[in-house]
């Protein structure tokens, strides 16, 4: 899924975050999960939020800048729960991960495991590393081994200093499946 310099983080749902959502930003919930949806930031050189959060799957591949989360929210009472995210590149990258995060033979997807504690659900992050190829990211959710969810992001190669709005970034029509 996400090749990029690992800025992995869970973030609790606790915040809640407020983003408008694009047709096609959502997966298709499964039993048991009330909400998913993805989200775009992009920060400047001092690690501030210049454009987002904003509900999308797609990002530009802007290092270090741009950052993509899946989030998956989930009814009923906190808890704690296994936590497996399986995340697949477009092609081999670079991973800077921590040792709890495997990374798969070709370089080109890992699978991280955890306890965590839902909070009203859970996501998973990634910021952009120099070595991201263009194409689909997809990631898989499984809580306490059952698959809650599956997302598919794009990352965008964009011309050097193109503006972009993250509101109109899209996947569709730029890959196959989309």
């Amino acid at each position: 899924m996400a090749s990029v310099s690992l800025r992995i983080g869970i973030t609790m749902l606790s915040a809640g975050l407020a983003v408008a959502a694009p047709p096609g930003a959502r997966a298709q919930p499964s039993p048991g999960v009330a909400d998913t949806y993805t989200y775009v930031v992009v920060r400047n050189e001092r690690g501030e939020n210049i454009r987002g959060p904003v509900r999308s799957d797609a990002f530009p591949l802007w290092p270090v800048r741009a950052c993509y989360t899946w989030v998956v929210v989930l009814p009923g009472s906190d808890r704690t729960v296994m936590l497996t995210e399986i995340q697949r590149t477009p092609g081999p990258t670079r991973f800077d991960v921590s040792s709890d995060i495997k990374i798969n033979e070709s370089s080109d997807g890992t699978e991280w495991r955890r306890t965590v504690r839902t909070q009203g659900g859970v996501s998973g992050t990634w910021c952009v590393n120099d070595a991201d190829p263009p194409g689909e990211y997809l990631y898989r959710v499984l809580i306490d081994g059952r698959t809650v969810a599956n997302f598919r992001f794009c990352g965008i190669r964009l011309e050097p200093g193109e503006e972009v709005r993250l509101e109109t970034l899209s996947c569709k029509g730029r890959f196959l499946g989309s």
